[in-house]
């Protein structure tokens, strides 16, 4: 090959590097919506690309694989999005704003999208089936169907989490990761699924000694297991749904956990000091509430990238059990709401 023909396709070649998925946005004229602007983005915040409000925008990502992408319109404060799995490529996405939501009408281009959706609807029906087998085989073969792209992570994450107090069933999800490599490692729910997986399987006890927290009262307090047969840490963050429906469950059971030589012991991983003591002040929630120090954190030490996530210890820092739901907690202790 020439030089110069050479160098035309290293250029060639970079140019389409640089903008191997080019996604393009059509949106239904929009009468009853002023939209100030739109983004959209990888899951893992690596390309965030911002636009003026245009019916159509065309994002040029660096990608050559499958991702997750964040599509977001925004009405002064009202925010309308949609998550959405691609493929790579020139995809063309059609949608519509209603009232409430941003509704994708159809993807061009990309069977991931609809592969997404059939897995979810899949799964919907699976789990009703209460079958933690059956539910355990779905999400497994599935893992094993996306080895190949990131999506196998998502699957993982679920998995996980469904199975956090079975180290059998842990360890076979962990050989389908160990085949992966650190091929995703660029993505998100790669450090998530790997940090879980690790802590699950390799830390069996807590030395609270080794943390410091910070109290309601400002001050900077160590964790004490003393005073009852279990203790179950409380992992949450404000502006975490789930984690705040269950704190009223939790004050309203409290008593009853106590009569069983149970406490609860919350930790906030918020940096809002101030909007976190007036949650609990304004709420009268005054069991032991804690939040953790910025620099050594024990949701890292654990992996935990899931709010709420409730780890029960006994009086020896021993790991017991861990969940997601405190109407999980219930069950197990035998409390009726």
């Amino acid at each position: 090959m020439r030089p110069l023909k050479f160098l035309s396709a290293l250029l060639l070649l970079n140019l389409q590097a640089v903008g191997q998925t080019s996604i393009k946005v059509v949106i239904k004229s929009l009468s009853d919506h002023k939209i100030d602007k739109i983004d959209i983005f990888d899951l893992s915040g690596v390309e965030v690309y911002e636009y003026k409000y245009n019916d159509t925008i065309i994002a040029n990502f660096k990608k050559t694989t499958i991702d997750c992408y964040n599509l977001r319109y925004f009405e002064n404060e009202k925010m309308f999005r949609q998550q959405l799995w691609l493929d790579t490529g020139k995809i063309t996405i059609k949608a519509h704003i209603d009232s409430s939501k941003l509704i994708i009408d159809t993807v061009i281009n990309s069977p991931m999208f609809y592969k997404y959706k059939v897995f979810s609807k899949n799964y919907s029906q699976v789990y009703k089936t209460n079958d933690t087998t059956l539910i355990n085989k779905f999400l497994l073969e599935t893992y094993q169907e996306n080895l190949e792209n990131p999506f196998s992570l998502l699957v993982g994450n679920i998995y996980t989490g469904i199975n956090q107090n079975s180290k059998p069933n842990l360890f076979r999800l962990k050989n389908l990761v160990d085949k992966q490599g650190a091929n995703f490692k660029w993505f998100s729910y790669y450090q998530m699924v790997n940090e879980k997986l690790n802590s699950l399987l390799t830390i069996t006890s807590l030395d609270l000694d080794d943390y410091t927290f910070t109290s309601k009262a400002n001050k900077q307090v160590k964790l004490s297991l003393k005073g009852a047969e279990y203790f179950i840490l409380d992992f949450w963050f404000l502006a975490c749904p789930p984690c705040i429906k269950d704190h009223i469950s939790i004050k309203k059971n409290i008593g009853k956990l106590k009569s069983k030589k149970i406490e609860i012991i919350s930790i906030s991983t918020d940096n809002n000091l101030i909007k976190w003591k007036k949650y609990l002040l304004n709420n009268n929630y005054n069991w032991q509430n804690y939040s953790e120090n910025i620099k050594q954190t024990l949701t890292n030490k654990l992996g935990i990238s899931t709010f709420p996530t409730y780890v029960i210890l006994d009086s020896n820092g021993t790991i017991k059990e861990s969940y997601n739901s405190f109407s999980d907690i219930l069950k197990k202790y035998k409390i009726k709401e």
